[in-house]
């Protein structure tokens, strides 16, 4: 339908971690379409969306600008140490996982990139994970994780008391459909972490992916604000997010 839309000069798609064999059908009947179709289908060895989104406006002639970030928040006094993600966003934890895995080797998770990776059912870890607190398992008579934070505020505290952990990775979900202030609680939960890695004789890296545009309703640059507040390093791109947790737990950029 879009391939048949003359308004349409290019077409995205972007899937989560796919079935192989559907992969590469998908890919085969995108190029043979007569518009152009940018394959964004997570996975070892693929690009990270932010390359794909950069990729695209290049393709429109749109000058590409890097998503915004905003660190210069104090590392780990050693670097090294357990990475833990704790997501909202499934999709966004799988794209953190390959980036990470790519660097540190096994990152265990309930929605693991290997089935020989996967968290027994306590979610716990001493090495790297990544949690997907709106993996069906865990939004069972509750809401979800974008809109109800209570179950990884709690996590946030347990992973701050674990001396084996270094850095926090959280991503921060925006728009119609979430909690309606994030950074409310989520930006006390980062300061009192960091306080008690602080009380232990540790220092504790917080970094945050903010999946938001500028008109959302909570206010980007006021969530950024509150968290950076708080000890977190902001970034706007999922992927560079990542890496920076993975730079700071130890791995190169």
């Amino acid at each position: 339908m879009l391939d048949e839309d003359p308004a349409t000069e290019l077409i995205v798609l972007v899937s989560k971690p796919p079935d192989p064999g559907v992969a590469n059908e998908i890919t085969a009947y995108a190029s043979s379409l007569a518009t152009p179709v940018l394959v964004a289908l997570l996975g070892e060895g693929r690009d990270d969306l932010t390359t794909v989104a950069r990729l695209a406006a290049e393709r429109l002639g749109v000058t590409w600008r890097d998503p915004w970030s905003w660190d210069g928040q104090p590392a780990p006094a050693s670097g090294g140490g357990g990475l833990r993600g704790l997501f909202a966003g499934g999709t966004l934890c799988d794209e953190a996982m390959i980036i990470a895995a790519g660097v540190l080797g096994e990152i265990r998770s309930n929605i693991p990139l290997r089935p020989e990776w996967r968290l027994g059912p306590d979610l716990r870890s001493t090495g790297h994970l990544m949690v997907d607190f709106g993996d069906d398992e865990l939004t069972r008579g509750r809401a979800h994780p974008m809109i109800d934070q209570r179950l990884r505020i709690d996590r946030i505290a347990a992973e701050a008391a674990d001396a084996s952990c270094s850095v926090l990775l959280l991503d921060v979900v925006l728009g119609h459909g979430a909690h309606p202030d994030p950074a409310s609680e989520l930006a006390p939960a980062v300061d009192a972490a960091r306080q008690t890695a602080r009380d232990d004789g540790r220092e504790l890296a917080v970094v945050v992916s903010l999946c938001a545009t500028e008109g959302e309703p909570q206010d980007p640059r006021r969530q950024a604000d509150a968290l950076h507040a708080a000890g977190a390093a902001i970034f706007l791109s999922n992927a560079a997010a990542a890496r920076h947790a993975v730079s700071l737990a130890g791995g190169a950029r």
